[in-house]
């Protein structure tokens, strides 16, 4: 979490103090959350099996969601991005390993040489837009268009479990690695350990998974652009966290490939539920 002029720093403070606060109970909530998501999943589809106007609007809503992947493919997708991950994270928690700090000393000089006072600033608004408050600010009100304006009820329940499921493993994982920050991060608020990226993660999962939903609801000339300004804006706050020295490298791509591989699953299960 980034302290800067959108976000005051009494206020980042007082959000990072409670993210630690309620850190210990981070697994048993995703614990909750997690078998609450099995529980809905297989009452819908007992209904919609005992139902054939499954697909009416209190349902996912033909339409709501792009047409791809499917579980089989979204499966075959996460896999490589899910051992991406688990190589990475390996490589960072036994040491971490030459070539990571390798990389991460890389990425920092660089950052620092490129770094001016205009591109400090823009680092700044970014990660601010990647920062919990404003994550959780759009998350609800997706969910709140989901659920009245496009009456897609299961969507924006699953909307909603699948961000906030994300958003408690990565704590889980934060404080499994418990991989102290770079020290340069000591001039502004955060929250928790360095690795995974919070940042990187939270954007990924809810620009990438908000630009799926969007996809089939928009007009054939928007299209485009919704995956580029959703993708801009996840690499700009997933770069703005080591241009700003809070995080390493290693901690963005493993943020990064750690929410690639649970939006591919959740885009994967969310088609399959709704039998799309």
């Amino acid at each position: 979490m980034s302290a800067g002029a959108a976000v005051p720093r009494e206020v980042a403070s007082a959000i990072a103090r409670t993210q630690n606060a309620f850190d210990p109970y981070a697994p048993w909530l995703l614990l909750a959350l997690l078998l609450l998501a099995g529980v809905l999943l297989r009452r819908y589809r007992q209904r919609t099996s005992a139902d054939a106007g499954g697909r009416r609007a209190g349902g996912f809503a033909r339409g709501a969601v792009a047409p791809l992947p499917d579980l089989p493919q979204a499966l075959c997708l996460a896999a490589p991005l899910a051992l991406l991950w688990a190589a990475l994270a390996w490589a960072v928690h036994t040491g971490p390993q030459a070539w990571v700090t390798r990389l991460d000393a890389q990425a920092a000089h660089f950052a620092q040489s490129v770094t001016t006072p205009l591109l400090h600033w823009l680092a700044l608004r970014l990660s601010d837009l990647g920062d919990v408050t404003a994550l959780t600010v759009l998350t609800v009100v997706v969910a709140a268009w989901l659920w009245w304006g496009q009456r897609a009820h299961a969507l924006a329940v699953a909307w909603l479990l699948s961000i906030s499921a994300n958003s408690l493993a990565v704590r889980v994982l934060k404080n499994l690695f418990e991989r102290a920050r770079p020290e340069s991060a000591s001039a502004l608020v955060t929250s928790g350990y360095s690795f995974p990226s919070g940042h990187a993660a939270g954007a990924l999962m809810v620009l990438g998974l908000l630009a799926w939903v969007l996809h089939a609801r928009a007009g054939q000339r928007w299209r485009p652009w919704i995956v580029v300004v959703a993708a801009a804006l996840i690499a700009g706050i997933a770069a703005s966290r080591v241009l700003l020295g809070v995080h390493y490298l290693s901690d963005v791509l493993g943020g990064l490939l750690w929410s690639a591989t649970t939006l591919l699953l959740t885009a994967g299960v969310i088609k399959h539920a709704g039998r799309w």
